[in-house]
């Protein structure tokens, strides 16, 4: 442990060096950005990128552990364990103060553990390596950590010198064990690809097709149907028109209860301040939001009548009946469109059924000619646009999950190789035949292959960044897929805190 009170570290020529060495590896690996991926898991970009912050065992932290030393895994053969001052027992305190307000402390437990878990890999692969962390490395850290940063976001030297002994090695100590890890994580994201690798992947992504399909599902269910549905089964669809009104707490929703027994009209002054209007709601969807019994209450009741409140998820509901219960009204759209859902939630088969009976009609025509069919059986076409080859697994090409709007399309071409691998090998005109997705069935259209060159450029523009955090990821991956990894996190947790506390 270094003595921080009595030495005095040489900031400026620490960070003096530092920048040399930087210029030195950029002129090595021509790296032209620093790359911070956001697609770390589990928060292992808090790991490497997070300012250092040093935070004392804070008091008013509820306490999570009966035992003082619990260990959750090992690393090649290195235990990962929440004691007081291990890595994992600082990386939760840290972690509750930035989070506590926003995440529950398991997770945040969860978190801090597997931070704990990347940095004992990366620090022996450092090690491996024979890396050395000199002082210079050090002190360049705790000068880039921002711990002693003064209001303007700058270094002050002053604000290092005023604090405590204590607070000075806790800090000297963090960035001293983090540099390791952190320099291994920088090494990986900023590897420089090849010019003919960046120039193999932008070629790829400037050839690519487009799509048309029809859709046959509940969206376009007949209206025919959906009305001999509803009249076999009318009791679910009766509508009553309602002004609901959404509370946070239930104290709030029973004072506006008492405030509307008292004066009905400030029901009306609190449903204009909350935007909220009469609405005619079918019975079925208002048992889904506060249950059967609640819901037969308020069809029940008089116009006029104000109850609740009723629980609905996280919010409580005030309603008010603004009418009488009649029969679902198929003419409005958005009514028809809720049926439509219903019957696809709970009687599938019929629709399904249709739309594969539908959809083989719709391609016998359609092999002459995709538009006229689209225009005889009324239906609207989905447009996908243009679409690299790719299984949707690139970050850098786009696939169907992004070009797709609807995305039936891409659905069915990630659960069919072989129906992906026809989409971007057939003849330009192609219509293929139905293919089952989501309850319903889609026909597509080969488009002709086209170029983007726009899509090139955003290849040369951002390969390397994309290429560096694959790295990121797939170290992180390694890392947590590893046989060296014995991973017992929720084991523990459920069986030394949780079970401990109850």
């Amino acid at each position: 442990m270094a003595d921080n009170d009595n030495k005095n570290i040489d900031f400026k020529s620490s960070k003096d060096k530092l920048e040399k060495a930087g210029d030195a590896k950029d002129s090595r690996q021509k790296k032209t950005h620093s790359r911070k991926s956001f697609a770390w898991w589990a928060g292992v970009i808090v790991l490497i990128l997070i300012s250092i912050t040093f935070i004392l065992p804070a008091t008013g932290v509820t306490s999570l552990f009966m035992d003082t030393s619990l260990e959750f895994g090992r690393y090649n053969g290195e235990s990962i364990s929440y004691e007081n001052g291990s890595y994992m027992y600082n990386q939760f305190y840290n972690l509750y103060m930035q989070y506590g307000g926003s995440m529950d402390q398991y997770s945040i437990l969860s978190q801090a553990y597997y931070n704990t878990v990347m940095n004992v890999a990366l620090t022996q692969k450092a090690e491996a390596a024979g890396l050395y962390v000199s002082e210079e490395m050090i002190n360049a850290g705790i000068i880039n950590s921002g711990y002693y940063n003064n209001d303007s976001g700058v270094f002050d030297e002053s604000l290092y010198q005023a604090a405590g002994v204590s607070e000075r090695t806790s800090v000297y100590n963090s960035v001293r064990d983090m540099l390791p890890a952190s320099t291994v994580i920088n090494d990986v994201s900023t590897v420089r690809s090849s010019d003919a690798e960046k120039a193999f992947v932008s070629s790829m992504a400037s050839h690519g097709r487009t799509f048309d399909y029809a859709a046959f599902n509940y969206e376009n269910y007949p209206a025919e149907s959906v009305a001999q549905y509803v009249n076999s089964n009318p009791q679910p669809f009766m509508q009553l028109a309602l002004t609901s009104l959404s509370f946070t707490t239930q104290q709030e929703a029973q004072s506006a209860i008492d405030e509307a027994a008292a004066d009905p009209a400030s029901f009306d002054a609190k449903a204009e301040e909350m935007s909220a209007s009469s609405q005619n709601v079918l019975l079925y969807s208002l048992e889904n939001a506060v249950g059967q019994e609640s819901a037969n209450a308020v069809f029940s009741a008089q116009e006029g009548s104000i109850l609740g409140p009723y629980a609905s998820g996280s919010s409580y509901l005030v309603c008010r009946v603004d009418g009488t219960p009649a029969m679902a009204d198929l003419a409005d759209e958005e009514t028809a469109a809720s049926v439509r859902s219903y019957i696809n939630a709970n009687d599938a088969a019929l629709i399904t059924d249709w739309a594969a009976a539908e959809a083989d009609r719709f391609y016998q025509e359609a092999q002459t000619d995709f538009d006229a069919a689209v225009q005889d059986f009324g239906i609207t076409v989905i447009n996908v646009g243009f679409t690299p080859v790719s299984n949707n697994s690139s970050m850098i090409l786009s696939g169907l999950s992004s070009t797709d709007p609807n995305g039936l399309l891409s659905s069915a071409a990630n659960s069919d190789s072989a129906y992906e691998a026809s989409l971007f090998s057939s003849a330009e005109g192609t219509v293929l035949a139905p293919v089952s997705v989501q309850n319903g069935v889609i026909v597509t259209r080969v488009n002709a292959e086209t170029e983007d060159t726009a899509n090139s450029s955003f290849v040369e523009t951002f390969y390397d960044y994309a290429s560096g955090s694959l790295a990121q990821s797939d170290l992180q991956s390694a890392v947590l897929t590893s046989p060296d990894f014995e991973d017992n996190f929720y084991t523990v947790l459920l069986e030394r805190i949780i079970g401990a506390q109850q």
